[in-house]
This record gives C-alpha cells, structure tokens and sequence, in this order.
C-alpha cells in the first residue's frame, strides 16, 4: 500500500508540474466492475493457460505449471458467486510537438471481493505495474520512433497481445510501416533479470501495407529463444489415457525450446462486409530428455461480418493444431505468447468479459490443439443499447482421451451505454457437454454448464 501512495502521489506532482513545463498530460482509466454466477466453479479455473507449455514427450503430456484435475460432473460445491474489480490507469505526458511522450500505467486486480488482495476494509491491493515506456520521435528521421520499456507488444493478438519489457523502432512510409523489436520475456521463469537462466530473449518484426480502400494486411515474425545451457521445467503432471485424469509425481525434466512464429494477416471492408483473418505457422527445436523435438504447429483463424440495416451477423471459425502422436519426435501442437480470446465471444470456453477466469486462456486444451465454429448476431435498438447471441461449436484438433468434441455453447447478451465512458453489459451462457467434456468428469460423466456475467465499465 506504501508503494501505492508513493505511485500516486509522484503522478499527482508531474501532472500539477506539467502546465508550466508546457507538457500535454492526459490521464486515462479503464475501470472495470463485474460480477459473475456458474453452475460449476471448475469453469472459473483455467487448464490450459497461455503462459504454459505443452508438450507430450514418450507418451506423457508435460506441462511447464502443474495441470489441474478438471472434475467436469457438478456436484454440491461447484456453485459459484463473485464480485471482481480490474482498474487500469494511465498517464501520458507529451511535448506539444508530440516528439516524445512518456507513459506510465498501473492495474488494480484482478481482486475478487473478500478475497485476500480485498478484504473488509480494503487495506490490501494487487497493484501491478503495466506500462513504463518512453516514446521518442528520432531527430534524423522523423517518420522514425523508438519505444524504450515496458510497452505494449502489438503483434498478432492471436499471439502476443500483452506487455513486455524492450526496445521497438516501428516506422511509417506512405502506406507501409514496419517495426523492428527486441524484448526480454519471462513467461517460461516468471522471473527475469539479468542472468541467462532466469529469462528470455524475444526478437520480432513486422511489415505492414494499407490499400487506399482502408484494408490492410500485415506479414511478421517473432522468434523467442531460452538462453540458458538448461531451462528448467517443472513437469510435476501428466495426463493417464486409461483413466482419463492427471496422475502426480511425474519428475521434472530439463528443456531447451527455440521457437518460431511466421504470420500473415488482414482486416478489410467491402460494402457491408468485414472481414478478418490470420495464419500463422510454428517452427523451432525443443530440447528435452536428451532429445531433439521439431516443432511443426500452425493456426488460422477468419471471421466475416455483415451489417444489414441496424443487425450485424457474424460467421467465424478458429483450428490451432494439436499433437496425435506422442512418439514421432514431432511436436505438432501450435504455442502462444500472452493473448486474450475475447474476440472470439465465448461465456464458458474463453470468457469474453476477460478478467482471467476463463476455462482456457489460450486457443487449446493442453497439446490437443482447437477447432472452433462459431455465428451470431447483434442487433442495435438504439445508438446506445444492443442484444446479441452467438452459438460455438468447440472440439478439440486432436483426441483427448479418446474424445474431441468440447460441446455446444449458446451465448446471448445485452449492453447499455448509461453515458458517455460508461457501459453496463450482461451476458449468459450455456454449454451443451460433449463426449470430451463428459469424460473429464467423475467416472466419464461430465455435466452441461451455466455462466452469466454482469459488468458496468467506466472508460475514460
């Protein structure tokens, strides 16, 4: 909490400073309440989390984190009820010429209420750090900016959405621009530093191109490399076929992983159709029980959008590979970075309200990979109020235990602009289980679930 004071009170000082430094100072916040209702708690507990690996080395599925069982059959306990604030803040302070411009951002959550970061009284917090960048234009070449901190990364949102710590020189041309970037990311360790065994190394690059028409299409390439002679992954879990659950004590083993991500993607609009898509392939080397393990994964991903009147309909589908065969020395599930699904509009699966308690963060279940359909639609009554709905059809890419359809989830929805800034939304939905799901539960026998999420969000 001291740390917190002493925050605010050094932005308080260089916004009552800034007016005779002759700075633009403006100050943005994203705060988000919501509440949230399952049938089954196990929905509010991600299995497959973006930040982890997965990998089936020898018959055995491997995790960089430990795997929960997922118990999918309800029973007594499984009802759930929460309350939850994530707030976001920033400051930007800009020159008048916008040749540099300092941000500075923080997060508050995401704290559920009475939980132990918000007890009664409210003396404890889970303050984060998000952005702490510089943004400079570079004198000799003003089409030329260099980003310097911690910043948002802006690849692919299929891929690498959130912040990292680096440096990124990102240049605009007429209609092209492109980027160059090198970040120190520490998702495999959850440390960082400067030791090469507590982090690693991200180099990326983009090249982007925009019609006259507005469309746009965007080629790029990230490679993330471990630096250390061994990182070490703590593989303490491993899914058993036979039973269809998660057996412990499985010892850890050291790794090696190189990977490669190579994407093309898009957005346009004809008339009153958008549309959107991404592809991506996975290439690279993991190092693991003193084999060599290539990585051969891809995802793709399309949705188009057609707006009749004040009705917009929405077709779109998601496939991440996943890996058949345990024993081929090909790892052929596709991997993130840190992203969010919301785009994708699922209550159960992905959760689209997107306050970290989604079943699945990441576009897979383990190394299984993902096939998603999904339609719907939204229908605006007013200029301020909407209802939609959509329907998803969730598999797996591959099998998992024996099983790959995930089940059928119906969403439906409403939102409300109260004023300008701030919104109230509500959504439900339902999740028909399917054989998979099924038989992750108590002797095969998994249940349908129910999730309904309200929030009012004030955006400033």
């Amino acid at each position: 909490m001291k740390q917190i004071k002493i925050a605010l009170a050094a932005l308080t000082a260089m916004a009552v400073a800034a007016p005779a430094m002759a700075l633009n100072v403006d100050w943005h916040g994203d705060l988000n309440n919501r509440f949230s209702y399952s049938t089954q708690a196990d929905t509010s507990v991600r299995t497959s989390k973006d930040s982890e690996k997965y990998v089936s080395l020898g018959g055995q599925l491997y995790s960089l984190g430990e795997i929960p069982n997922i118990d999918t059959k309800k029973n007594s306990k499984d009802s759930d009820f929460f309350g939850e604030i994530k707030y976001r803040m920033s400051l930007n302070v800009s020159d008048d010429d916008k040749k540099v411009k300092g941000v500075v951002g923080f997060e508050f959550g995401s704290a559920k209420f009475g939980g132990p970061d918000m007890p009664f009284g409210g003396d404890k917090n889970n303050f984060e750090l998000m952005w702490a960048y510089t943004d400079i234009e570079l004198p000799f070449d003003p089409a030329s900016r260099l980003i310097v901190g911690l910043q948002p990364v802006g690849y692919n949102p299929l891929l690498w959405s959130d912040n990292a710590g680096g440096v990124k020189w990102v240049r605009k041309c007429g209609p092209w621009g492109y980027s160059l970037g090198w970040f120190r990311d520490d998702v495999a360790k959850g440390t960082g530093g400067d030791q090469k065994t507590d982090y690693d190394n991200a180099y990326a690059g983009d090249l982007a191109y925009t019609f006259s028409n507005g469309n746009s299409i965007n080629a790029f390439v990230v490679y993330l490399e471990s630096r250390g002679e061994k990182l070490s992954y703590d593989f303490s879990t491993t899914f058993n076929a036979v039973t269809g659950k998660f057996d412990r004590n499985v010892p850890a083993i050291d790794a090696q992983d190189q990977q490669i991500w190579l994407g093309l993607s898009g957005k346009g609009k004809w008339q009153d159709i958008t549309g959107q898509f991404t592809g991506m392939y996975l290439t690279g080397e993991l190092k693991a029980l003193d084999q060599k393990f290539d990585r051969e994964a891809y995802l793709f991903h399309g949705q188009l959008d057609y707006k009749l009147n004040n009705t917009t309909f929405t077709l779109g589908g998601l496939y991440a590979s996943g890996d058949k065969s345990d024993n081929d020395g090909k790892l052929k599930n596709f991997d993130v970075i840190d992203i969010s699904t919301s785009m994708i509009g699922s209550v159960i699966i992905f959760d689209n309200f997107a306050d970290d308690n989604s079943l699945s963060q990441a576009p897979y279940l383990f190394d299984k990979g993902y096939a998603l359909l999904y339609a719907g639609a939204r229908h605006d009554l007013t200029e301020k109020a909407w209802l939609w709905g959509r329907y998803l059809w969730h598999n797996t890419a591959e099998k998992l235990a024996g099983e790959d359809e995930v089940g059928h989830e119906f969403v439906v929805g409403a939102g409300y602009q109260i004023m300008k800034g701030l919104t109230a939304e509500i959504n439900a939905g339902y999740l028909l289980a399917g054989d998979l799901w099924k038989s992750l539960g108590t002797d095969g026998d998994g249940d349908d679930v129910f999730r309904t999420d309200a929030r009012i969000r004030f955006v400033f």
